[in-house]
C-alpha cells in the first residue's frame, strides 16, 4: 500500500526524501500533496475539510493506507473557517476527515506540537490547539527525548490515548 503524506514544516527533497532513502523506504510508494488548485487556479496548500475530495481522490486511485498530516494546525482549514482552538470548529473539520478515512479503509497519522505547558502536566493536554483533537482521535501518542540518553538522539513514543484497545508499551 501507499502512504500520503501532508506536510509543512519538512522540505520534500532535502529532508523527507533523505529519511526516506536511509529508512530503505519504497519511494515509489510515498506520495506527496504539496498544493491544490486555488479559487483563483494559483496553486495552494491543501486545508481539512475543503479539499477532502481531492486527497479522497488520491488515496483511492494509489491504494493509499496511510495518510500522514504533519503538522494537522496547518492544514486544518482558515482561520475564517476553523478556529484550531475551539473545540466545536475542530471536531467539524475533523468528523468529515474521519468519515473519508472509514470510506476509504485508510488511517492516519496526525501529528500535532506540544504546547508549552510544563513538565508535570497530563500528555493528553499537552497538545497545541484544542482538547478537540486529541478527543476525536481513538489513540494518541507522544513522543519525547529520552531522558535517560545523553547523546540526545534516543526519543521515546509512548501511549496517550487508547480508545480501543489497552494502551500499547511505550517504545524507544
Amino acid at each position: 500500500s501507499s502512504v500520503l503524506l501532508l506536510t509543512a514544516e519538512d522540505g520534500l527533497r532535502d529532508t523527507v526524501k533523505p529519511r526516506l532513502i536511509a529508512a530503505g523506504a519504497d519511494e515509489s510508494r510515498v506520495l506527496a500533496l504539496e498544493s491544490v488548485p486555488g479559487d483563483d487556479g494559483k496553486p495552494t496548500m491543501p486545508s481539512i475539510p475543503r479539499d477532502l475530495a481531492i486527497i479522497e481522490r488520491i488515496i483511492v486511485e494509489n491504494d493509499v493506507r496511510l495518510l500522514i498530516v504533519d503538522p494537522l494546525i496547518a492544514f486544518l482549514g482558515d482561520s475564517s473557517e476553523t478556529n484550531t482552538w475551539k473545540d466545536q470548529d475542530v471536531r467539524r473539520a475533523l468528523g468529515p476527515l474521519a468519515a473519508m478515512l472509514e470510506r476509504t479503509l485508510c488511517a492516519a497519522w496526525l501529528v500535532r506540537h506540544l504546547n508549552k505547558g510544563g513538565t508535570g502536566t497530563n500528555p493528553i493536554y499537552r497538545g497545541g490547539g484544542s482538547i478537540g483533537i486529541i478527543g476525536a482521535a481513538r489513540s494518541g501518542f507522544i513522543v519525547q527525548k529520552d531522558p535517560d540518553d545523553a547523546t540526545g538522539k534516543r526519543r521515546i513514543m509512548a501511549p496517550t490515548k487508547a480508545n480501543l484497545s489497552i494502551p500499547a508499551r511505550a517504545i524507544a
